[in-house]
């Protein structure tokens, strides 16, 4: 082989002018063993390339929200589903999107994920139901989508930080007083 004519306008930087000698020196030898130093030396002369030349890719700028129809829509098959399964990704498919993209979408437009708006639904649907005194505990739990009262009682005290009972009986008492 010859040796690199390097046009005269090219600028290579060093460290590519002689990983392309190591190359072609190898490229000219005849022992297998220089075949490895081919495969090695063409591999960091690319890993080079790339992270030194590599232009930015211009990718479509990525929506960081749902737009309203999308929201609306997305909102609305949560509300329905209070008390069924419903699958993230079906809601995505609504809308349009990927499950995952759908999902961080979901949280830039409403500052919460569709299983944390959806929880914050059923304990404000909870709340109003508390109201009633005399529909028992259990029956809300359900009505609400709750697996039981156990499970109610823990989500309802993780998010209100108190128990249901308890909100219910402070909630009376100040109905009482106005």
């Amino acid at each position: 082989m010859h040796a690199l004519a390097i046009p005269a306008a090219a600028t290579l930087d060093t460290q590519t002018y002689n990983l392309i000698v190591s190359l072609q020196a190898a490229l000219e030898g005849s022992e297998p063993r220089e075949r490895d130093t081919v495969s090695e030396v063409g591999r960091q002369l690319c890993r080079h390339l790339l992270e030194r030349y590599q232009q930015p890719q211009e990718t479509s700028p990525e929506r960081l929200s749902l737009a309203p129809w999308q929201e609306r829509k997305a909102k609305e098959m949560l509300a329905r589903s209070l008390t069924a399964r419903l699958f993230i990704a079906d809601v995505a498919e609504q809308c349009a999107m990927s499950r995952s993209h759908f999902s961080r979408a979901f949280k830039k437009t409403t500052g919460m994920s569709p299983q944390e708006w959806s929880l914050d639904l059923r304990v404000r649907r909870a709340k109003e139901l508390l109201r009633d005194l005399a529909m028992p505990i259990s029956v809300i739990s359900l009505e609400c989508g709750f697996a039981d009262q156990s499970h109610f009682s823990r989500m309802f005290g993780k998010l209100v930080g108190t128990t249901p009972k308890r909100w219910r009986q402070l909630n009376t008492r100040l109905a009482e007083s106005a």
